[in-house]
């Protein structure tokens, strides 16, 4: 999930999903009226829904209104939220999502035909220094041979599931334990990451020495201020000692602000069964762009 197009798509699907109607779908924007549960997952007011409930009120549904485009202008709509990558909204419909769909279990519509059994885990990749920036990659793992599938979650996407096997279909046995199959989805995913050009970190490190260097450059100016002879050493000890715990609670501010470091979420697991000539056939391009 990397453009605005991707992310308009995974909100779609996951209003469809759980029911809150869409009143506009066009380009680049979603109008959507919100049940009162999703309305409690999606926004942070929980005081107002308490005070709603304890008295008893019918109140209508919220209606969002969210562009995928920071330059959108549409008549009639005064309030819009931008939605992208580590905004609040679109975090909170991640965070949603993990809540009610951890793990999914579904079969390919297909009569007649073997199904492959694959572990599908979709990540949230995090690029973090004194700036952030999130990237949603999905991988799949084929639970009988151990051939590993990346954008997994495109491939499929297009394709009819069930929840059961259709009639005549062959479902494989799966020869991957689950954790030996995600430990190899992970393990390719950090490959593909270390793999990445890390340009960004070195910038960020040498920017993290600078700031050090001018936070330690400061407290040794205060170290020479307080070796006034005018002091009590008592005070001189009170004053070194408060110095230093301040200093260190900097200097560990300042690393966790601005060190550089990849965090990687799984947030959605699927077990899906799925012909072979299907992934054959819906084939991506996409690749981690950092």
């Amino acid at each position: 999930m990397e453009n605005k197009q991707e992310i308009q798509d995974f909100c779609r699907r996951y209003f469809e999903a759980v029911g809150a109607p869409i009143l506009i779908d066009q380009e680049d924007f979603l109008q959507v009226e919100l049940p009162r549960e999703i309305d409690k997952e999606l926004t942070d007011r929980p005081y107002y829904w308490m005070y709603v409930e304890a008295m008893g009120q019918d109140v209508p549904n919220s209606v969002l209104s969210l562009a995928f485009d920071p330059d959108l202008e549409i008549e009639g709509v005064e309030r819009m939220e931008f939605v992208t990558l580590g905004s609040f909204r679109l975090n909170k419909i991640i965070e949603s999502t993990q809540k009610r769909g951890r793990i999914t279990r579904a079969y390919q519509k297909v009569s007649a035909k073997p199904l492959a059994p694959y572990l599908m885990t979709t990540f949230k990749l995090s690029f973090i220094a004194d700036r952030r920036r999130d990237e949603i990659v999905s991988y799949g793992v084929h639970l009988g041979n151990g051939s590993l599938v990346r954008d997994f979650y495109e491939r499929v996407e297009t394709l009819a599931f069930g929840e059961s096997p259709g009639v005549g279909a062959m479902v494989q046995p799966a020869g991957l334990s689950l954790t030996e199959g995600y430990r190899r989805l992970k393990q390719s995913l950090i490959a593909e990451i270390e793999g990445l050009d890390h340009s960004w970190a070195e910038e960020a490190d040498a920017h993290l020495a600078q700031e050090l260097e001018q936070l330690e450059t400061y407290y040794e100016s205060l170290g020479l201020v307080n070796a006034d002879d005018a002091k009590t050493e008592d005070d001189k000890e009170k004053k070194a000692a408060m110095y230093a715990a301040e200093r260190e609670l900097r200097i560990a501010e300042l690393k966790w602000r601005c060190a550089p470091r990849v965090q990687v979420e799984p947030f959605h697991f699927g077990m899906l069964y799925v012909a072979e000539d299907a992934l054959r056939n819906t084939l991506t391009g996409n690749r981690l762009s950092m």
